[in-house]
C-alpha cells in the first residue's frame, strides 16, 4: 500500500513536471507573437499588458502569462 502511495506521488509530480514545461514554451511563444504584434500597432496600452506577462514570466506563474499575453496581441491587432 505504501508502495504505491508512492508510486502514485512520483507520477503526479513527473505529470506537474511536463505541463509546467509545456506552459513555460507556450508563454515564450505568446510573448514573441506579442511582440511581433507591436510591430504593427505600438501603444503605451500594449506595452504595459506585455510588462504584466513578461512579470507572471519572471514570477514563474506561466499560465498567467499565457493569458495575459493572449489578451494584449488581441488588443494589439485590433
Amino acid at each position: 500500500m505504501k508502495i504505491g502511495l508512492a508510486l502514485l506521488s512520483l507520477s503526479l509530480v513527473l505529470a506537474s513536471n511536463v505541463f509546467a514545461k509545456d506552459d513555460r514554451r507556450e508563454c515564450k511563444a505568446e510573448l514573441v507573437k506579442l511582440k511581433a504584434a507591436f510591430s504593427t500597432n505600438y501603444t503605451t496600452q500594449n506595452h504595459h499588458g506585455y510588462r504584466r506577462a513578461k512579470d507572471a514570466k519572471d514570477q514563474g506563474d506561466y499560465k498567467q502569462c499565457v493569458g495575459l499575453a493572449k489578451k494584449a496581441r488581441e488588443r494589439a491587432e485590433r
